[in-house]
């Protein structure tokens, strides 16, 4: 009798351990797919954050859109999949600007808040993108508000609409008007440097929007200019660095000193201090005021090269 309940005892055991255990073993389970739901999520998150569309806005009600003026370019020259609009919209309210470009969609059910796959397009291959200033957030503590929209299409229909969901309203693009080919659009480099062996490419100047600091996006301020050379490396011998740069103004001789190593663009990185190497592109960037009648991109750039003692000066002017 003592054996049986010793035996019986014994069972009750083991089913306790096993039941331990495979609790264990379910617990560490779901330990490891919430970790692993949880790295997901905040990946996922963080690409949300990275990407170059603009958050929604919460748009005031009773905004008028308008159009002011339009712009259609075409890709015939180089075979993009698409074309594009470069409109100037007006937005019309009884309080502050506030307007959600989520908004406005073309009659291809293109929402004009996730165009930025069209513009990275264009930027990667070397169009002046920038000259237009184009917003993508619609935003001001004015009542009215006038900005330059990217608005890209594929049909081959003479004309485009966009519709206005927060009204219901329509603007329509006559789409054989205001016609210009994308090859108008494309960057040219303008000056050759040679030091030696050294040989790199410095483009015309142009206007940088979205900038980085230390890694964290921001948009550039209206009143404030950043002008961008694109610096494109042939040829190079040895431990090469351009160690620093100014950009002296034709109209006025103000010399603008080059914003250091934790500014670069969206597009591109400072190669400010930096090693040389052929194939690589970098940029310098030069921040400045806006001044009242506009930007004035017209001067010299100056480089000063760890392989040479004597400032370089480069010509340049914003095509």
């Amino acid at each position: 009798m003592a054996k049986k309940r010793r035996v019986r005892i014994d069972r009750i055991i083991i089913i306790v351990l096993s039941s331990i255990l495979i609790l264990g073993l379910l617990g560490f389970g779901a330990y490891k797919g919430i970790s692993y739901l949880s790295k997901k999520m905040a990946e996922k998150e963080e690409e949300n954050q990275n990407n170059t569309d603009p958050k929604p806005v919460d748009t005031v009600k009773g905004t008028k859109v308008t159009l002011q003026d339009y712009d259609v370019y075409l890709s015939e020259s180089e075979n993009l999949g698409f074309n594009f609009i470069i409109a100037t919209l007006q937005f019309d309210s009884q309080e502050p600007v506030s307007f959600d470009l989520g908004n406005l969609q073309t009659s291809e059910k293109i929402y004009l808040n996730n165009v930025s796959k069209y513009i990275n397009t264009l930027q990667e291959k070397s169009y002046k993108i920038d000259k237009f200033h184009i917003v993508n957030t619609v935003v001001s503590d004015q009542n009215s508000y006038v900005c330059n929209i990217f608005i890209p299409y594929t049909t081959d229909s003479y004309s485009l609409r966009l519709l206005n969901s927060s009204d219901a309203s329509m603007i329509e693009f006559d789409l054989s008007k205001n016609n210009n080919d994308i090859s108008t659009l494309k960057f040219e480099t303008d000056q050759q440097i040679e030091i030696g062996n050294t040989n790199v490419t410095v483009s015309s100047c142009s206007v940088s929007t979205m900038m980085l600091h230390n890694g964290m996006e921001y948009q550039v301020p209206a009143t404030m200019n950043v002008y961008t050379f694109n610096i494109n490396v042939n040829t190079i011998e040895g431990n090469v660095m351009i160690t620093d740069a100014k950009f002296v103004r034709a109209s006025t001789d103000e010399v603008i000193t080059c914003m250091d190593e934790t500014y670069e663009s969206v597009k591109v990185g400072n190669c400010l201090g930096k090693k040389l190497e052929v194939g690589e592109n970098g940029a310098l960037f030069f921040e400045t005021s806006a001044s009242d009648g506009g930007p004035d991109y017209s001067g010299s750039l100056m480089l000063m090269f760890s392989n040479n003692n004597d400032w370089v000066k480069v010509p340049t002017v914003l095509e």
